[in-house]
Parts: structure tokens; sequence; C-alpha cells
């Protein structure tokens, strides 16, 4: 869904914004894209993908096959003073130790529908923490 709609966590489902809205209580008004996108700067939040590019039967990670991964990861950190990489959730973590690997292991719950283990407060204040700290 997040392809199709060509914006990260496009799947209504997944509670990325909805996590960001409440640690940087900036609550939407809207689904428009372009006012999430500037939450994150207005945060000075990056989002990265680990993966380029690959082949895929859904959007369980479990599905994925042949990933070409973003190696440009530590440049972009490099280039941008960014001193702190969280990863979002475990499996995004291990993507990139698989492709481009030297960072610390700094990885907060997935906000992923399939992650239905952890109620949304809990996460919540594990970004705010995060995030805010």
């Amino acid at each position: 869904m997040s392809r199709e709609k060509n914006e990260y966590y496009g799947n209504p489902r997944n509670q990325f914004w909805r996590i960001l809205q409440e640690v940087f209580d900036a609550p939407f008004t809207t689904v428009d894209y372009e006012q999430k996108k500037a939450l994150l700067c207005a945060n000075s939040v990056a989002v990265w993908d680990v993966i380029a590019k690959c082949e895929s039967d859904g959007a369980l990670d479990s599905t994925i096959r042949n990933p070409v991964f973003n190696a440009d990861l530590p440049m972009f950190i490099s280039e941008n003073g960014i001193n702190r990489v969280f990863f979002n959730g475990n499996n995004a973590f291990m993507f990139y130790k698989r492709g481009t690997g030297n960072i610390n292991k700094n990885v907060l719950p997935s906000t992923s529908p399939a992650n239905a283990g952890m109620r949304i407060d809990r996460k919540v204040q594990l970004w705010r923490e995060a995030l805010r700290g």
C-alpha cells in the first residue's frame, strides 16, 4: 500500500504517523502526506529505507526476496550530522546488518500492524523517550 501511494507508512493500519503525532503533540487534521512530512522536518526526524528495492509477495517482511540494500545510509548520516539512528522494529535492523551493517542497535517497537503484541500507549512511550529524550 505504501508503494502504491508512494508514501512512507501509507497503510492506514500502520501506527507510525499516529505514534509520531502523539510523541510530538501534533495531531493531524487531515491525512495529507505533506503535513506528515512537515511534522518530521519540524522535529528533525529523517526517514530512510533500509532496502532500496526487492521482490515481495505482500506487505510482510517475511515475503521479501532478493533485497537490494540502500548502501548510502552511512554517507547520509555523515553528510547530515545525524547523531542518532533508530530502527522501526527488529526486522529493519536485521536487514540493515545484512546489507551495510555497522551502526548501534537502537531498535524501537515496530509500528507495523503485524506487531500487535504491544499496546500503542507503550509504543508511544518508548518512541517518545527515544526521540525526545
